[in-house]
């Protein structure tokens, strides 16, 4: 999982927003890219009924979040995935309550934010992760390939 590639492609998306819109407190930075995050993942959890393509645009977006708070919060280098926990994850099977995955993540992010607790925030990617491998079934590898 190329997580390098996708963080570089994020940063650069990300400084242009900022850029204009004008926002410079990273304090505020960081609130807003937590609540884009929350909402993403809300999206995502919210129309899983929908086909199996707007799941994987929603996920992707939601996906973009979590890289961007990263990238903000300089926890980048945290959310690299090596073999092992790659195929570890691919090993896992899918979780029947998305009702509950979508609360633990919630309940990690709003930690993550309150507290600048780094390990809730990679708790959640782990999970969030998880939930696109072996719940929706994406192939994370062709994320990059098709933006």
């Amino acid at each position: 999982m190329d997580v390098e590639g996708m963080l570089a492609t994020v940063q650069h998306t990300q400084l242009i927003r900022f850029k204009n819109a004008g926002i410079v407190d990273r304090q505020k930075m960081i609130s807003c890219e937590y609540a884009e995050l929350l909402q993403k993942i809300g999206q995502l959890f919210s129309q899983l009924e929908q086909n199996e393509i707007e799941n994987f645009i929603n996920y992707q977006a939601a996906l973009k979040s979590f890289l961007s708070v990263a990238l903000i919060c300089k926890w980048g280098y945290q959310l690299l995935i090596d073999e092992s926990v790659e195929q570890r994850l691919l090993k896992q099977n899918a979780q029947s309550s998305t009702d509950q995955i979508y609360l633990t993540m919630v309940e990690l992010l709003s930690k993550s934010y309150q507290q600048k607790s780094q390990t809730a925030f990679v708790h959640a990617w782990h999970i969030f992760i998880k939930f696109g491998i072996a719940n929706l079934k994406i192939d994370l590898k062709n994320i990059l390939k098709s933006e």
